[in-house]
């Protein structure tokens, strides 16, 4: 049985090309869009293999972790750019 994959969906087409290859490998996939970043369009590319799609804000470390946790996922990856708020998660991770 194939480890499940979560895919963080960042900005950008890259997200869009993760999800393409890991369906390609028939892995099952969880995708997490960045609420700030990701391109909505990943939930219409998600639905085409059935693999769910939650959105969390970039500091909810916490909630990210629990649908990890959730969907049983075993290997995760960032996948495309979280550039607008570099700086707000690096002044969280100082607090």
């Amino acid at each position: 049985m194939a480890q499940k994959l979560g895919i963080i969906a960042g900005n950008g087409r890259f997200p869009f090309l993760v999800l393409d290859a890991a369906r390609s490998l028939g892995r099952d996939v969880v995708v997490i869009g960045i609420k700030e970043e990701a391109d909505t369009d990943i939930e219409t590319a998600a639905a085409k293999t059935g693999a769910p799609v939650h959105w969390v804000s970039i500091g909810q470390l916490g909630t990210f972790l629990k649908i990890l946790e959730d969907n049983q996922v075993t290997q995760a990856l960032m996948a495309g750019r979280s550039e607008e708020h570099t700086s707000e998660l690096q002044s969280r991770e100082t607090i």
